[in-house]
């Protein structure tokens, strides 16, 4: 067994360790919800053993969580400036730069948006997505169901999106933003 192995093998169990006292279940408890025996339990948390496949997707199940949930996991996601997607928009001039994806459900987003500008209407997300706009600089108007809502520079804004909704810069300087996006 190799120096990496044994090292995954320690992650993998603390993880489920950490998860079972977390929901402060005990070995036995947990080796009678996933069908693994306690003395197996015991030895994947000390890192001792290194589960099959199939043993530790029950593990996950026996803890209500996903296998992914209990992988091990980089501690720091980098994106450096050069690696961000860039989206530039040549009719309005507004720029979108994809800073940051962590999950599928969550993105961090900066648009720059001139003088002027409206952005295209985006269409209804999921029903419970939300968007936080954090004005950087400038002034932003935006437009979603029914509401209007006007921020200015340090003005944050969590809107509902389940419905259609744009942006327009409403002022004589250019406008920077920062927008997060949490799905459902």
């Amino acid at each position: 067994m190799t120096m990496d192995t044994q090292k995954q093998d320690a992650r993998f169990g603390n993880a489920v360790r950490t998860r079972r006292m977390l929901l402060g279940v005990t070995l036995d408890q947990l080796a009678e919800s996933s069908g693994v025996s306690a003395a197996a339990l015991s030895r994947v948390e000390r890192g001792h053993l290194s589960p099959t496949l199939r043993n530790a997707i029950a593990i996950a199940r026996g803890l209500g969580c996903n296998l992914a949930e209990l992988v091990e996991r980089e501690t720091a996601q980098v994106v450096r400036v050069s690696e961000n997607l860039r989206f530039f928009d040549e009719a309005t001039g507004i720029e979108r730069l994809a800073l940051a994806r962590p999950t599928p459900d969550i993105e961090l987003l900066r648009y720059t948006v001139p003088p002027g500008a409206t952005s295209s209407r985006f269409a209804a997300h999921k029903s419970g997505t939300r968007e936080i706009f954090h004005i950087l600089t400038g002034r932003l108007e935006i437009h979603t169901g029914q509401e209007v809502i006007t921020l200015g520079a340090g003005d944050t804004a969590t809107l509902h999106v389940d419905t259609e909704h744009w942006f327009t810069n409403t002022g004589s300087e250019t406008t920077k933003i920062i927008l997060t996006v949490l799905g459902p």
